[in-house]
Order: structure tokens, then sequence, then C-alpha cells
């Protein structure tokens, strides 16, 4: 886009707009590098190597292929046990019917009737509650923080060239910060959305112990579940390996709603109480991240904003490279079907259930 007169730039208002994005973002990433230094760990040969090998793509899609399937495999043989179970204890239900045999009580297994295991899920919560709380705070942290080192480099380029007379009301650079991979939100003070975004992935990996603590409990994992957990691992990779704005609305919204997740939970380890609202409310939530998430991701490749490396000057594309791209639509096609997933479970769990109870 066509550059500013410099003279003018206490009068620029507009730090960003919306345009058609550029054919460029649909070439295919085949040679883009994996993103470089400062790693979110120490550096040594040892962290070095792991952060390679989890921004490999050969990673995150055996494990979530494994992951899937094995779980589905499990679920055939705890289904089995559930009906021999049931056959055994003279429980009514119709094999033929998917609906009644999926209402068969759980069968659990002997390691998760013990003392530890208990502890454990409990500990697990809590720390998965924790971690989200950190991740949310120093999410927004940072994005308030990147906003502040934006202005102040704008306005030692203004009072570069107005002899330090400066009288611009201060802008909001909230875009400028979102999208500037230089001085925004990705690298700040090595950091950034990097850090944070790396580990989150990383985490994505960890939350399949949500799995197994269901399937070890005798109860089939859903396939909501199951597709939650291994389109999060793709998902999370495609934004950390290309570098790609977006990303950082996955960190955000999803550790906010796991915060509130895990410390319900927590409680219903703890036999606290809930009202049962709640729970709906929380599923809601997660509903509405997907839909406002997507189209917010949606909407960064139509966001220019003003380059900070050229001063100011010229405005930029947000998503510029085929790999933000690519990690833009794996997310926005990841979410579509786990809003329906979602959708579904809501009906069932809270609309026809309430129906029943009124007939």
């Amino acid at each position: 886009m066509s550059a500013i007169d410099q003279n003018n730039i206490s009068y620029i208002s507009n730090y960003m707009s919306f345009v058609k994005p550029p054919s460029s973002i649909w070439k295919w990433p085949r040679a883009e590098p994996v993103p470089s230094p400062p790693y979110p760990l120490n550096i040594n040969s040892a962290t070095v190597s792991i952060y390679e090998f989890f921004l490999n793509s050969k990673t995150p899609i055996s494990i979530a292929l494994l992951y899937f399937t094995t779980v589905h495999l499990i679920n055939n043989y705890i289904r089995k046990r559930q009906i021999k179970n049931a056959l055994a204890n003279n429980i009514k239900f119709d094999v033929n019917d998917p609906k009644s045999v999926k209402k068969l009580p759980p069968v659990a297994f002997s390691f998760a009737k013990t003392a530890f295991f208990k502890k454990f899920i409990l500990l697990h919560n809590i720390f998965l509650c924790l971690y989200s709380v950190w991740s949310f705070y120093s999410m927004l942290n940072v994005i308030n923080f990147s906003k502040d080192n934006l202005y102040s480099i704008l306005t030692d380029y203004y009072n570069k060239i107005n002899n330090g007379a400066s009288n611009e009301t201060k802008p909001n650079l909230f875009w400028n910060a979102i999208c500037d991979l230089d001085h925004g939100i990705w690298n700040i003070n090595s950091k950034g959305l990097n850090y944070y975004a790396f580990w989150f992935y990383l985490s994505k990996y960890y939350e399949i112990l949500d799995t197994a603590i269901i399937l070890l409990k005798g109860r089939p994992s859903s396939l909501l579940q199951s597709y939650h957990h291994s389109g999060a691992m793709l998902s999370m990779w495609a934004g950390v390996r290309y570098a790609s704005p977006p990303i950082w609305i996955f960190v955000v919204f999803n550790s906010f709603i796991h915060s509130i997740m895990y410390f319900y939970y927590t409680l219903s380890i703890l036999k606290i109480k809930i009202p049962k609202i709640l729970k709906a409310s929380l599923t809601s939530l997660q509903i509405c991240q997907f839909v406002f998430g997507g189209s917010l991701a949606f909407l960064h490749l139509f966001v220019t904003y003003r380059d900070s490396n050229d001063d100011f000057k010229n405005f930029k594309f947000c998503i510029n490279s085929g790999g933000q791209a690519m990690a833009l639509w794996i997310n926005i096609f990841y979410l579509f079907p786990l809003t329906l997933l979602f959708g579904a479970f809501w009906i069932e769990s809270y609309l026809n259930r309430k129906s029943k109870q009124l007939k």
C-alpha cells in the first residue's frame, strides 16, 4: 500500500485497515524455515532438539493418529466389559440398540479404584487449572506490554521527525501488537506468544491424560473427546510452526475456558456441590469460544497494519505467507466440526434430558 507523508504522522489515526488478502497467501508452504531462536526454553543442544522435534510435522500427525486409533480400539474393549457386566448382573438393555448400550454403567479397572489414582486425578486437575490461569494472565500482560512497546517506538519516531514536539493522542495499537512478529506479541523480550504458545502446544499432549482417566474409570471416550484432543495438537502445531498471528486466540480463549473447566472438575472431585446450570453454562461458553474465536481468526486474513520496521509509513498484511494462512485454515476447519459436536452434546445433555424430565 502507498506510503504516508512523514510530516503528517501526528494526524494519522488509522493504524490498521481491512482489505482483500493477497494471492500470495494461498501458496503451499513447502520450504519455509522452522521458527528460529530465541527458543522458549533454556538454549542447549537437548532443548533445541526437543523444540525441533515437536515442530516437525510428523510428531503431531503421528501422535494424533495413534491416540485417535488407540482410543477407539480400547472403546470396543470397554463396551464388551460393560455388556459382560450387565449380563452378569441382570441389567436390562438392548444389545442391538447403541443408545441402550451407551447407558450401561461403567466398569472401572482395578487401578482406578486405588487411593493413588484418586489423588492423581485431583492433582492433575489442579495443575491444569493453575497452568491455564497462568497462561491466560501472562498472555494478557504480553498483549498490553506489546502495545506499549509499539507506542514507544512510534513516539520515538514521531519525536525524531518533529523535534520532540508530540501532540498526538495515544492510538489503539491492538492489531499492530497482534500482527507485528518483530515488535508485537510474538517475540517480546523472548517471552511472548512464541514462549506461551509453545508451552500451550505441549500441554495438548499432556491433556491426553483426560482420556486415559475416562477409560480407566471404565467408560468409553466419546468422539467429541478424541477429536477435540487430536485436533488441538495439530492446530497448535501449525500456529507455532508457522508463527501465525491468530494463534493468540487459541491460547487466550482456550486458557480462559480451561481455567474455569478444570476448576469445576476439581470441585467435583472434592465432592463440592455445583449447580447444574454452571455445567451447562460452561458448555455454552465453549461453543461461543469456537464461534467467536473462529470468526476473529478468519478476520486476520483481511487485516493490514502499519509496519514498525518501516517507520509506520506503509501497511503490511497480518497474514502474509502461505504457512500462516495454512495454520489459520487448519484451525478454522478444526473448529467447525468441533462446534457441531459440542452443539450435539449440549442438546443431548441438557435440552433432551430436560424434555424427558418434564414428561
